[in-house]
């Protein structure tokens, strides 16, 4: 094969927008995977069978038994950190997938708490894997115009995959044996089997091949994903970019230095932002809900088991509707604002969900409910799908693995800490909780403002160029209000970047074109 000249190579007969439409539909099935896992032990935590089974655990007990999967999810984020830049991203999602089902079978299959907590540990280690690169795999692989809309596909399926637990766990709990909590979890592996086989027959990212040396094949998947020739304007300007960036980045080596150094890209800095939206949006509270709705509903609210469970899986639908909303808005609103707007949103439910829960009262306790319901509402659209897009953004090509594995090894630490102190904080301070996390819901607005440079609609290469040169944050901040490509890539210029490194605004503007 000509390195000039590739063929338009067909994956499992596709190219163009249908196949990019592919790599959504794996990327997706990997948030689906997480969202399942996620909202599955939800409806346990109050199956009477399945606590039986566990010789009724206490509030702190349960809550770790549903935590320590956390602390799998971190070290499987961790390990992708270490050594998943070798293998590519498509590859660290199949071993996630293989890893997770290992881990399904041994709590499927359990009879004590040791059982249990091991499997939930091995499931975590797979879905760490997964949760690292499945983000990085759609970023690198999508146009600039559409990568907003695609991430906020996934997270959609993220809420089918809770939608489905909730309704499972519902459905099941009408069982009289233990098949009422052993189904719901065994179910996962379906949808992980499917995910190791899409991902069999899909290209690796054009970016991750690039910058390990495999031009030629780079060159090649590029093209079946533009459906264009490589001598067209589209894929001409991507690839440059590509290799104007790989070269940018060329004075460093590829180590965890580069991660916590500055490199005159501002390395270290770009890090520190994936890692805090990570974090950020654990400490909204959200996984209170995802995780413990039904423990919620019973607990704070004052509900019955049915109750509870039926309000939860409602919650959960209304999740997936508002999820899409994400779809239409996030490449247009752009990041920073939508942060902002969530933050401000999800601040002020809790906060009047607290003052109700204290105030008590069965009104009151249907206000809670409301408030519950418009909480998930303004995550949805601030934050869900924001936090994941976020981080593959603003990382240097070099550091994007290690980088946002970290991110994500933040993201499972505080997802942890979060699911840990749940039952015990609801117990002990009950409504003071809620109040808790309006506050942190509150100081993640300065954060956003002051601190995360806008990036919606940037090609990934042209985010380098943003901080080249750069003298702080708030000057990428300020750089990044500019939404025209020349006054960047002047910018650049000023800011002493080569011109034979400036991003190409071809690249930037056509990228989403496509040659039939």
């Amino acid at each position: 094969m000509n390195a000039h000249h590739p063929e338009i190579k067909s994956y499992v007969g596709l190219r163009g927008k249908p196949l990019l439409y592919a790599i959504t539909f794996c990327c997706s099935l990997g948030f689906l995977l997480f969202g399942y896992d996620n909202g599955v032990f939800s409806g346990l935590t109050t199956d009477p069978l399945f606590l039986e089974q566990f010789d009724s655990p206490g509030a702190t007990i349960l809550g770790f038994i549903v935590a320590v999967y956390e602390i799998g999810c971190l070290f499987g984020a961790l390990g992708c950190a270490c050594w998943g830049e070798r293998w590519g991203r498509k590859t660290i999602c199949a071993w996630g997938s293989a890893i997770l089902i290992i881990g399904t079978v041994i709590q499927t299959a359990s009879y004590g708490r040791p059982q249990m907590i091991v499997g939930r540990i091995v499931t975590g280690l797979g879905m760490g894997l997964i949760t690292s690169v499945v983000p990085i795999y759609q970023s690198e692989t999508t146009p600039a115009a559409l990568r907003g809309r695609m991430i906020a596909v996934q997270l959609s399926m993220l809420i089918v995959g809770i939608v489905i637990a909730y309704w499972i766990d519902y459905g099941m709990s009408l069982k009289e044996s233990s098949v009422q909590w052993r189904f719901p979890i065994a179910f996962q592996i379906v949808f992980a089997l499917l995910l190791i086989a899409v991902c069999a027959v899909l290209p690796e990212s054009p970016r991750w091949l690039a910058s390990h040396g495999y031009t030629d094949e780079a060159l090649s998947v590029l093209c079946s994903l533009r459906n264009a020739p490589a001598s067209s304007p589209i894929v001409h300007a991507e690839f440059s970019d590509i290799q104007n960036a790989i070269a940018l980045e060329s004075s460093e080596s590829g180590t965890w230095k580069d991660v916590f150094t500055d490199g005159g890209i501002m390395g270290w800095q770009r890090t520190a932002i994936a890692c805090a939206v990570q974090a950020m949006q654990e400490f909204s509270g959200t996984n209170i809900i995802t995780y413990y709705a039904p423990y919620v509903m019973e607990n704070s609210v004052g509900l019955d088991r049915h109750q509870s469970l039926l309000l939860s899986g409602g919650l959960q639908l209304f999740f997936l509707v508002m999820s899409f909303i994400p779809w239409f808005i996030l490449d247009r609103v752009g990041r920073r604002r939508l942060f902002i707007f969530g933050s401000w949103g999800m601040g002020s439910c809790m906060l009047i969900s607290g003052i109700l829960i204290k105030i008590g009262g069965r009104s009151n306790g249907i206000g809670a409910v409301v408030m519950l319901y418009l909480f998930q509402g303004f995550f949805t659209i601030g934050w869900m799908s924001n936090m994941w897009c976020y981080p593959s953004e603003i990382l240097p090509l070099r550091n994007r693995q290690r980088g946002g594995a970290l991110s994500v090894v933040f993201q499972w630490l505080t997802t942890f800490l979060v699911v840990e102190i749940a039952p015990p904080a609801l117990s002990n301070i009950g409504w003071k909780t809620y109040i808790i996390f309006a506050i942190f819901n509150w100081v993640s607005i300065g954060i956003a403002w002051w601190w995360f440079p806008e990036t919606a609609g940037r090609t990934l290469e042209s985010i380098d160029f943003l901080f080249a040169g750069a003298g702080s944050i708030r000057e990428v901040v300020k750089r990044s209000q500019v939404r025209d490509g020349k006054a960047e890539g002047e910018a650049a210029l000023e800011a002493g970047t080569p011109k034979e490194k400036t991003p190409s605004v071809v690249g930037e503007k056509a990228t989403v074109e496509q040659v039939d």
